[in-house]
């Protein structure tokens, strides 16, 4: 019998969880990159930590660390070059912050997930919007829909102009 998978640390949603190819769309299919191995890539490939570094801070095994960046380089490699559709999703993850938006003056925050504040900072509105749909603010698997907040604001599907 398989060990149960342990839940993996995220500095944050990503707000943006779909790339398409311009030109064909997509057409050549889609290929799902988990929210951990999205970690993976940010912590190595784009803050520049070390595997012992960002495993620590995922609080994962290094070794289970580099199969995730593995993986998540073969996703991306297939994406760019067969021009496939990337969407990131899914995950057995827990999530140390969130950002936020207010729709009324479009100050964008990030916030603790224990700490959802009911006011914008900058305004006051209540009609804040989290910026990472289909996330919540812990765990999160693959399949679950968008959800209100239910402090008057709502899931939200990424920066909005």
């Amino acid at each position: 019998m398989a060990r149960p998978e342990k839940s993996r640390n995220i500095h944050e949603p990503p707000l943006y969880t779909e790339f398409r190819p311009v030109g064909m769309g997509g057409m050549m299919g889609a290929i799902i990159m988990s929210i951990d191995e999205y970690e993976a890539i940010r912590l190595s490939d784009l803050e520049g930590m070390t595997h012992e570094q960002a495993a620590e801070e995922m609080g994962i095994s290094r070794p289970t660390f580099t199969r995730l960046l593995d993986s998540a380089h073969k996703k991306l490699a297939d994406m760019l070059v067969n021009g496939k559709r990337l969407i990131i999703e899914g995950g057995n993850v827990n999530f140390r912050f969130m950002i936020m938006r207010c729709a009324d003056c479009g100050h964008m925050f990030r916030i603790r997930t224990d700490q959802i504040p009911e006011l914008c900072p900058m305004c006051g509105s209540k009609n804040l919007i989290m910026m990472a749909p289909p996330f919540g603010g812990g765990r999160h698997r693959r399949g679950h829909g968008h959800r209100r907040h239910g402090r008057g604001g709502s899931w939200g599907k990424g920066p909005h102009k």
